[in-house]
């Protein structure tokens, strides 16, 4: 492992150092070629300059700046989260308030299940786009191949289905006209012994003046990942990717792009503790009964299996976009994307069930997990400004095709007909690396689900100013979506119950399973097809030109089987996903301002909004029967600041105040209850100063309120685990200096204080990730 980390980072180097051996004089080539070119304004792609506040997002379907837009919105620049030493679009995240982290169940556990969040008490997981399309798959989005992030709050019409919170798209990395060679290398550690990290990432870029066509350019992206996971024993994340692109036609009329990203994954993934070791989370203990807490467990000990658990992901993603200026701002474009992304995860879980296993000890569960996820898509968009009268426009507008794919096989651990062990393990000392596992037969068991989502979409977006104080927008998307799901479940017998603990395993085991019936075989293909239409319409009112008021109404549609990575139907009444439901609507409105301060280097903005989901399925109180009936709202404010007080001092912040209701009964005794993983306060800050001698010192505190790990629909009993995941505070800080104009060194602590604190819960309780405790990072950048 260690000689083809240092091959592959060998190779970056090599590649990088000869794209830019004539990096300085191919650029000076490419700005004169440039500047010989059309004089007509042209589009270019990416951020050419390092932009800190965040004035204007990457997608063509707003034609307005920031600070002209009627909807929250958080761009985060890599100027922002490289400093801060964020590796992962989760790392990113943690910029903006509002979001929480999930521990996930089966195989998308936390660690292991790639960028899952809740955006305002609602799941985002499947609403993160890439350069405007969709992505599928529970796969680490890396950062080594993201210009920046737009994070849109709210649910909106720009991308057809979707869910209350809104929605994250990623920019990814083009080439340039200039030249440059960035070298960046991390070594990772913490005070708890826990394996450190090692990354190299490479980001090259070069100007082809030799090439026939005008503004020909190459970017080439490299990242090589190995190490541990702060403050946890064994489990390692590693991974590596490439991604390469090429431009043509930079500075000219017309322009084509075509790009690839290869990432691939192999983890130990890592599920956590078992919340008896959290005071705070166990059950009270019954008069007469002893405790069910078990004090001074090491928070880095490790419950999985060494050689027996891995988790492999791959995600291939080839790009092709073709660009035309006609003048007079009327801009054509074509985007082709396919996107694969494979995952299997063989995984052992820990289990705080005060039901399986004695004090002192824990049951652990395995399993194995496998999906595979799939896009195509085609985008067609045309933007232009006209007048119509005195009235000036700026219109999107624009047509998508897509075909999903979701193949989701069932894994089984042991032979057909026999009940799936819970191994017993001492808490305080776990056998991590057992010599045999009771009926060891890893295998598909013919059951499984594929999913098949076809969308046509049509949409257009006019920006409408009557005058230099006014603002009109308005804009549709109209979509249907097709859904099929063949589900067939193969034949098993019954499996009687199991009451002693089976003699052949290499630690003790048992199967807590009750009595299961034979399950005879069958198949089952389901579809839901609809016509939907969204829209969105705001007013911005601009006193000076510097800052804007503004009142929004946006709509969003989610149509089932259309959640979560698996994309899969349900029978079951009561879920979002049963095909003979409406889809899901959600609606928000919202007024507030947004400002720009310091000569325009600095954008702040604040917001009142409400969001409100509509048709969610739940059982009629008075009737008992299914039904469409229940709302969920949520309301609040947010606070935001992005940019530079002066050229030396750079400001990042965010701040929110929520409160959710349920306003009928999704279950019994939930009317009226919170949204799970819904902080009612969060909060966000970073900050850097540049000194004039190359010192730059910075720092930041995140704060996360109090949230419920999931909606208590029912009283709680003597073994259900504590519904509460507390809030927490941390500090962290950066230091960096910048040696000479081509080395910068860097130092990155996070968690400064370290606290103890719990980054989530599994759906039952009983499972706990805690978060990292005190970790550094060193880092070297170079750049020519």
């Amino acid at each position: 492992m260690k000689e083809r980390k240092a091959a592959t980072t060998l190779a970056a180097l090599l590649v990088a150092h000869g794209m830019g051996a004539n990096a300085r004089a191919d650029s000076v080539g490419a700005a004169a070629s440039v500047a010989d070119a059309d004089q007509q304004p042209v589009l270019l792609p990416g951020v050419t300059v390092q932009d800190t506040k965040g004035d204007a997002v990457s997608s063509p379907k707003y034609t307005q700046p920031v600070v002209d837009t009627p909807q929250t919105i958080e761009v985060i620049p890599a100027s922002v989260y490289g400093p801060q030493g964020a590796m992962t679009l989760s790392d990113i995240m943690r910029n903006t308030p509002g979001i929480t982290f999930f521990a996930g169940e089966g195989g998308s556990a936390s660690r292991t299940g790639g960028d899952s969040f809740y955006l305002r008490g609602f799941d985002t997981s499947n609403s993160i786009f890439i350069d405007g399309v969709r992505d599928e798959g529970a796969a680490v989005h890396d950062a080594f191949n993201i210009e920046q992030v737009d994070v849109f709050k709210g649910p909106s019409a720009d991308n057809g289905r979707g869910g209350t919170a809104g929605y994250v798209n990623l920019e990814t990395k083009m080439p340039q006209a200039v030249g440059f060679e960035d070298l960046t290398l991390i070594d990772g550690f913490d005070g708890s012994g826990s394996r450190g990290i090692g990354r190299a990432a490479i980001d090259a870029n070069q100007p082809l003046t030799g090439s026939p066509v005008t503004g020909t350019a190459f970017r080439l992206n490299l990242m090589d990942q190995e190490g541990g996971v702060p403050g946890r024993d064994l489990a390692e994340n590693n991974r590596s990717g490439i991604a390469p692109s090429l431009a043509l036609g930079l500075g000219t009329p017309t322009r084509a792009f075509v790009s690839y990203q290869h990432q691939y994954e192999h983890n130990l993934p890592d599920y956590g503790l078992p919340s008896t070791v959290i005071a705070s989370l166990v059950p009270p203990a019954a008069a007469g009964s002893p405790s069910f807490y078990s004090p001074g467990v090491n928070p880095a000990t490790y419950y999985g299996f060494v050689d027996w658990d891995y988790e492999h992901v791959t995600n291939d993603a080839a790009t092709a976009r073709l660009e035309h200026d006609f003048g007079s701002g009327l801009m054509l474009s074509d985007q082709t994307r396919c996107d694969a992304t494979a995952r299997k995860v063989e995984a052992t879980a820990p289990s705080g069930s005060v039901t399986v296993a004695p004090v002192g000890e824990t049951g652990l569960s395995q399993g194995i997990y496998q999906t595979k996820n799939g896009i195509f898509s085609n985008q067609a968009n045309l933007t232009g400004n006209f007048d119509t009268g005195a009235v000036a426009h700026a219109l999107t507008a624009g047509a998508e095709l897509s075909r999903e794919t979701s193949d989701n096989p069932v894994w089984a651990v042991v032979p057909l007909g026999v009940a799936t062990p819970v191994y017993l393990v001492n808490l305080y000392d776990p056998n991590n690396d057992p010599a045999s596992l009771f009926g060891y037969d890893p295998h598909e068991t013919g059951t499984f689900t594929d999913t098949r989502i076809n969308t046509a979409a049509l949409y257009g977006f006019d920006t409408a100013k009557p005058d230099k104080f006014w603002e009109l927008i308005g804009g549709f998307r109209l979509e249907h979506y097709d859904v099929n799901e063949l589900s067939d479940t193969a034949a098993a017998p019954a499996i009687a119950a199991t009451t002693g603990a089976p003699a052949t395993a290499a630690i003790p085991a048992t199967a807590v399973t009750a009595a299961v019936a034979a399950v005879p075989a069958s198949d089952l293909d389901l579809e839901a097809a609809h016509t939907s239409l969204s829209w969105k319409g705001g007013l911005v009112f601009k006193p000076v030109p510097a800052g804007s008021l503004y009142v929004s109404y946006d709509t969003s549609v989610r149509p089932p089987g259309t959640s979560g990575s698996t994309n899969t139907l349900s029978t079951v009444a009561t879920s979002a996903d049963d095909p003979l439901l409406a889809p899901e609507t959600a609606i928000n409105y919202e007024a507030g301002a947004k400002w720009n301060f310091f000569h325009d280097q600095l954008l702040a903005g604040a917001a009142l909004f409400r969001s409100v989901n509509t048709n969610v399925p739940a059982a009629d109180p008075v009737t008992g029967l299914d039904d469409q009936i229940s709302d969920q709202t949520v309301q609040g404010i947010e606070l935001s600041a992005s940019g530079k007080i002066t050229a030396a001092w750079l400001v990042f912040a965010g701040y929110s105040q929520m409160e959710a209701k349920v306003s009928n009964e999704i279950s019994t005794n939930a009317q009226g209850l919170t949204l799970p993983l819904l902080p009612k306060a969060s909060g966000n800050l970073w900050t850097t100063y540049a000194l004039p001698f190359g010192l730059t010192l910075g720092g930041g505190v995140q704060y996360m309120g109090e949230t419920e790990r999931l909606q208590a629909t029912s009283a709680p009993t003597a073994t259900t685990f504590s519904n509460q995941v507390p809030s927490y505070g941390l500090v962290n800080a950066m230091a960096s200096y910048a040696v000479n104009k081509h080395l910068t060194l860097r130092i990155n602590a996070a968690n400064l204080a370290n606290r103890e604190y719990i980054a989530s819960l599994n759906n039952n309780g009983y499972r706990v990730n805690l978060g990292p405790p005190r970790s550094f990072l060193l880092t070297a950048e170079l750049k020519f």
